[in-house]
């Protein structure tokens, strides 16, 4: 009765609003013959019955993905072993507000994310799509399909794609709830998700409205010991950053002045003097492990089939989501400002020593002198509070479509779609360079020498709480900055077979499909007037001048399935599979035409074994920030600088060959060489930035391999890839051109070279850091190069537990392994740069590990209305890349970590159904090593927490009710 009840009311409710939306009337049905159903293959358009693909395809089903209850697609998916963790909660420093994907470890960027086979809008400049977006409560399966499937879908399909495919059909009304928690009762967590749908007109339509909620509390990595301190790489001590309290200064020698206060020292508050060592700041604690995230979502899907001609459908997503990371206080963070040696907060005892530094006679070194001092600060500011930096991402997709019948055997699919995505971030508690500036210009008590905008003098030399409210609230700064991307895409196929025209010994038509789409994507970036200022908005990577740009793509495509021999001895199929693909990209400056391929084919010898291959050339467009990115200023890892401390001396800095000279031409003063600073927090300045100019670039991926089932519901399949980048779109890292310039392995004469040309160092003082210092360029080109290579094993193998002997009301077993093996990683951004293999390594210039291995083996036991099952998950060990850096023993390598994650369910009864599971069951802590042994978004408290579980061990309990 209550089912009746909902499904009378869901077709009330949704029936108005498809006709509407679809602007359809229901016409007569027509009589029909009964039909051999098409399949849909994702890696084609081609739909033929019994389809099969020639390319290696991997799924996971919906029961798999729920075991382990998600909040989000990202957290299941970076776990299999073809995907790379990206941008995800356990990226802090660095996120850009959203979830992403990495297939191969290729890049983002060259993924490609689907749903129900079309592409989602990306959420950001780069092309890349939020998988937050996607609604895990509607999932049935995800496909993954290796290797370049450009002449199906597109030019960014480099390294495969993610086709997530959502319930068909759904009837009845459903709500999903989940609830979970540490063993520390932290990093709390719920999702909660009602899905009803209704079907119409006995069986030709249906309609389904889904709508979600999440919501993740953040961990912060002082609740952790492990993450208590930040860790130096190189020593294992604590380290830090030089912005820090009380507050560091330095400033460079004047006329006159001695060589005394060489170096950086630390105010005394005690005393009044500046001293040495200067105790770093640890920023660990304020940091998080796992950002935030609040989200509220909304889908619905309708169809309706008004005849075999005419199938109209419609999709539209929505997504709300609210992601928060933290980072420790903002501070001065070592930029150089004019002081006059009169500023009355200054301690007597450190006006002398100054004015010994600089050669100011005794007489000008008073309180109200007006003589300048150019001061290198790093004031921690504690007083402000933690630099919070909140994303609000809004994601609207809506599809309208018709597909149907032609004639004979030829059916189409027609759509078009709209996405638009928009995210505002506000930066709050991070402070203005602009004011900073302006109220240490004081020369007398409580007034500044610019009055302007109420300014009140600011107190950097004394200790923590000395800066006063009213300071902070005048130099206090938040930030806006928002983004938006707007995608539409038309897209039309057709498939069906020849009719007769077929190879005489198979005696099966060629199928084919033809298809064009038209795809247009404008991206842009808005922020307020501080946040376009290179440094104006303290301890910021890098400023975000407003950019827009706009692409269009024009594509047509091809594909054919050739059936050449069928049942002869050994040869029970043999298929050949082609395909090409045309595109026009065009720009506002310029219009360029490429192609696509591919080729392959199966052959099946016996029915239980099936071989497949495949070789395809994959074309990538360079997305709208590749092309109009400004060049601007931001951050990466750095643990030594070459030039640091007393890794020179003055005594060669003017001798020809020398490391101490070439760090001197470079932008080392004469007065700091012997006593320049290791780099604050273990971070540079880069400077990065698009390339109008670029072109795209080119993937060649081969596969080949095998199917084969020995035993019913035994199914074992193996594939080798192989994946060559060329005039990849890459710039060289910070190490590749540190190395070039600075080691005599690349530079042998050590004299000024190409590499040198890219580095800029601050004026002030020699450093990679402040708003003075471009820091180290890296420029984008089509000059690179990239490739991986591996194999892909999958067991799937379904066991009655009667077959084992056992009484069969025990029921039976599903069990799964999926391994992947890595034997080639390499890249090289320009042909100046390393080629660098990254394969089994970790560093800055790698970023996170790059594992040889890695395997997810799950078990499920079916018993009654109850299933117990285990996933079992590993990753190879990896060691820190040879020939960088020396890091600490202790941190340059990482054993081979192993994970078991628990999961029980009980169906209840039709109606109810019950789940607990445990993640990370024995509590593995993550390996430890170091704070800049990484690259800054990878590696955050002392760990890789994309990587690695940091919070451990995890309990979740769900229960689905369902009528």
């Amino acid at each position: 009765m209550i089912e009746k009840v909902l499904s009378r009311s869901m077709r009330l409710m949704f029936t108005g609003s498809v006709v509407a939306s679809m602007g359809v009337m229901a016409l007569p049905a027509m009589a029909q013959e009964k039909k051999v159903e098409s399949v849909v293959v994702t890696g084609t358009r081609i739909t033929s019955p019994g389809a099969t693909s020639n390319s290696p395809i991997g799924s996971i089903t919906a029961e798999e993905i729920k075991s382990s209850q998600p909040v989000a697609v990202e957290e299941f998916f970076k776990g299999l072993p073809a995907a790379v963790p990206a941008i995800g909660p356990g990226t802090n420093n660095g996120t850009g507000g959203a979830a992403t994907i990495d297939l191969r470890g290729l890049g983002s960027n060259r993924t490609l994310v689907l749903v129900n086979g079309r592409r989602l809008v990306p959420y950001d400049l780069g092309g890349t799509v939020d998988t937050n977006s996607i609604p895990i409560a509607l999932l049935s399966r995800v496909d993954l399909v290796t290797g370049g499937a450009s002449v199906v879908y597109g030019a960014d399909a480099v390294s495969g794609v993610a086709n997530f495919n959502l319930k068909k059909n759904f009837q009845g009304f459903e709500v999903n709830t989940s609830y979970g928690g540490t063993s520390k009762a932290d990093a709390k967590r719920y999702r909660t998700d009602v899905t009803m749908g209704a079907t119409l007109d006995e069986g030709r339509g249906n309609v389904v409205l889904s709508l979600g909620r999440t919501k993740s509390d953040p961990l912060t990595q002082g609740t952790r010991s492990y993450g208590l301190s930040a860790l130096n790489s190189v020593s294992g001590a604590p380290d830090g950053s030089g912005t820090t309290i009380p507050a560091a200064m330095s400033t460079t020698k004047g006329t006159g002045g001695t060589d005394a206060l060489s170096g950086t020292w630390q105010i005394d508050p005690a005393t009044g003097k500046l001293v040495q060592p200067v105790n770093l700041y640890n920023f660990n604690p304020l940091n998080y492990y796992v950002t935030g995230l609040d989200r509220s979502q909304a889908t619905s899907l309708a169809n309706y089939k008004i005849n075999d001609n005419f199938e109209v459908y419609g999709e539209m997503f929505y997504t709300a989501s609210k992601v928060a990371s933290t980072l420790a206080e903002s501070g001065t963070f070592n930029n150089t400002f004019n002081v006059p040696i009169g500023n009355p907060f200054i301690p007597a005892a450190t006006r002398d020593q100054l004015c010994q530094r600089r050669g100011i006679a005794a007489a000008d070194c008073v309180v109200g002198n007006t003589t300048i001092v150019p001061l290198t600060i790093g004031r921690r500011i504690t007083e402000m509070g933690p630099r919070f930096n909140d994303f609000d991402n809004k994601t609207l997709q809506y599809t309208l479509g018709t597909k149907g019948e032609i004639a004979g055997s030829w059916n189409y699919d027609a759509y078009w779609s709209r996405g638009t995505a928009d995210q505002t971030q506000i930066r709050k508690n991070w402070g203005s360079l602009a004011k900073v500036k302006q109220a240490l210009n004081s020369v007398a008590t409580g007034k500044c020498v610019d009055t302007s905008n109420g300014c009140v003098p600011l107190n950097v030399w004394g200790a923590a709480g000395s800066i006063t409210p009213e300071q902070v609230a005048f130099i206090n700064q938040s930030a806006i900055l928002m983004q938006g991307v707007e995608q539409d895409v038309a897209a039309v196929s057709t498939s069906g077979d020849l009719g007769n025209i077929q190879s005489p010994w198979a005696k099966q038509p060629i199928s084919v499909s033809v298809s064009g789409e038209q795809r247009k994507l404008t991206a842009y970036t808005k922020s307020d007037a501080a946040s376009q200022l290179q440094g104006e908005v303290l301890g910021t990577g890098a400023p975000t001048p407003d950019r827009t740009g706009t692409f269009k793509l024009k594509e047509y495509a091809v594909e054919a399935a050739i059936p050449l021999i069928k049942d002869l001895p050994f040869i029970r199929t043999l298929n050949a599979e082609i395909g090409y693909r045309q595109t026009n990209f065009e720009t506002a400056k310029k219009s360029q035409d490429y192609g696509s391929y591919k080729y392959g084919g199966e052959w099946e010898p016996v029915k239980s074994l099936r071989f497949r291959g495949m070789v395809q050339l994959a074309t990538r467009a360079p997305n709208v920030n590749e092309l109009f990115a400004p060049q601007t200023t931001g951050l990466s890892n750095l643990a030594t600088d070459p030039c640091q401390l007393n890794l020179i001396n003055a005594g060669e800095a003017n001798t020809a060959g020398t490391l101490s000279n070439l760090c001197r031409l470079t932008g080392v003063p004469s007065s700091v060489i012997g006593s320049l600073d290791k780099p604050s927090a273990g971070q540079i300045n880069r400077q990065s930035g698009g390339n109008p100019n670029l072109g795209p670039e080119e993937a060649k991926t081969k596969t080949i391999g095998f199917v084969l089932e020995p035993l019913p519901k035994l199914l074992v399949s193996l594939d080798y890839y192989k994946i060559d980048i060329t005039k990849a779109i890459s710039s060289p890292t910070t190490t590749d051109v540190l190395d070039g310039c600075y080691s005599s392995k690349f530079n042998p004469g050590l004299t000024l070279n190409a590499s040198c040309a890219l580095v800029f160092r601050s004026t002030a003082n020699g450093s990679f850091n402040g708003t003075d210092s471009k820091g180290v360029v890296t420029t984008l080109s089509n000059l690179g190069t990239q490739s991986t290579a591996g194999f892909d094993l999958s067991v799937k193998y379904q066991v009655p537990l009667a077959n084992l002997g056992v009484d069969a009301k025990y029921g039976r077993l599903d069990l799964g392994f999926d391994m992947n093996k890595t034997t080639s990683y390499h890249a090289q951004p320009t042909p100046a740069s390393v080629d660098r293999d990254c394969l089994g390594y970790y560093s800055v210039a790698c970023g996170g590990p790059t594992y040889k291995n890695k395997f997810t083996q799950r078990t499920a036991w079916t018993f009654g209305e109850f299933v117990f099952g285990y996933n079992w998950r590993h990753v190879s060990g990896v060691i820190e890349e040879p020939g960088g850096t020396n890091f600490l023993p202790a941190y340059a390598s990482i054993k081979a970590y192993d994970y078991f994650d628990l999961s029980a369910v009980w169906n209840f009864n039709k109606h109810i159904r019950l789940n607990i599971s445990i993640n990370n069951a024995a509590n593995k802590l993550p390996p430890i090593v170091g704070s800049t042994i990484g690259s800054t978004g990878t590696n955050s408290g002392n760990t890789f927490p994309q990587y690695y579980d940091a919070v451990g061990r995890y309990f979740s309990v769900g229960a689905t009710i369902k009528f």
